[in-house]
């Protein structure tokens, strides 16, 4: 078709500095994590945690989601949603129509891909979720086998649960404490997401930092033709919504810090700026777009 017969600045912008940034960006992060070595991927409890960076922040991430947030009687009702965000079934529920309801209000925009059908907005909405799926479940797992296959999550080390009294932290030197008396019904089914033993990387950090990164890229192409309120309020709310999403894994100790960070983080910059500046994405999206129209036609014709 001649709509997508050219390149698409939204979603191609060919820029090899830029990529070559990206990339050595998430080497150093990942690189800077390794030099751990065992230490950072066993997480053993003891004082050589202080040896390492990455060790400290993760401890001092885990102990300020942990026992600052979750311990004041007034910061029930965030407790009790962060517990939502974890539960198997609601949290998973929850995150994916945000995510895709955002994104709907955001394509909505008559500054976003002007003069496109709608049929090219829902291609780009699905190339993101199938595109970004399938790079994160691939770097996750390269990263899980052959980084940190075996990474106890917060709550393995310590010993706590954030919807179970009974397995609280054991030891009062851990500086760890749990949400109390918390969705009955989550305790009972045992529905929430808190205990990993392959914590490494954060998998849904990552897809929620893929995510907010495809969508930042197009605000930005699409920058000349906002207005800059509009423009901060859709980079705002776009990572307001990843960083809410995030740091709920941090909160339930289903994640540390670096599992996220250098992680999730890495993973996300590798997918989308391979996306970006180089015609990957662009391709899905074409791709896409021509089974939407092949099967419109196919529709009229049986019509």
């Amino acid at each position: 078709m001649p709509l997508l017969s050219k390149n698409i600045p939204e979603l191609y912008q060919f820029n090899p500095k830029r990529l070559i940034i990206f990339l050595l960006f998430a080497f150093a992060l990942v690189a800077s994590w390794r030099l751990c070595g065992s230490q950072c991927c066993t997480f053993k409890h003891d004082h050589s945690l202080q040896i390492s960076m990455w060790n400290r922040l993760d401890l001092s991430a885990f102990r300020f989601f942990n026992r600052w947030l979750l311990t004041r009687e007034h910061h029930t009702f965030i407790a009790r949603v962060f517990v939502a965000l974890n539960s198997a079934v609601i949290g998973e529920l929850i995150t994916n129509i945000t995510l895709i309801l955002v994104t709907c209000v955001i394509f909505s925009s008559k500054n976003i891909f002007p003069n496109r059908p709608r049929s090219f907005k829902i291609s780009v909405l699905l190339a993101m979720i199938i595109y970004g799926m399938l790079g994160q479940m691939l770097l996750s797992k390269l990263s899980r086998d052959y980084l940190c296959p075996k990474r106890p999550s917060p709550s393995v080390v310590f010993r706590f649960s954030t919807v179970n009294p009974e397995k609280q932290a054991i030891s009062s030197t851990s500086e760890t404490f749990s949400i109390n008396r918390l969705f009955e019904e989550a305790k009972k089914r045992d529905l929430v997401k808190e205990i990993a033993h392959d914590s490494w990387p954060g998998e849904h950090a990552a897809v929620n930092l893929i995510w907010s990164l495809f969508l930042s890229s197009i605000i930005i192409r699409s920058s000349s033709a906002l207005p800059r309120i509009k423009r901060l309020s859709m980079h705002s709310t776009v990572w307001l919504v990843s960083l809410l999403f995030s740091i709920a894994r941090l909160v339930s100790g289903a994640h540390w810090f670096s599992d996220c960070f250098a992680g999730g983080l890495s993973e996300a910059l590798v997918i989308v700026a391979l996306g970006i500046y180089t015609p990957i994405f662009q391709f899905c999206v074409k791709l896409i777009h021509s089974l939407i129209d092949r099967s419109k036609s196919n529709g009229k014709k049986l019509l």
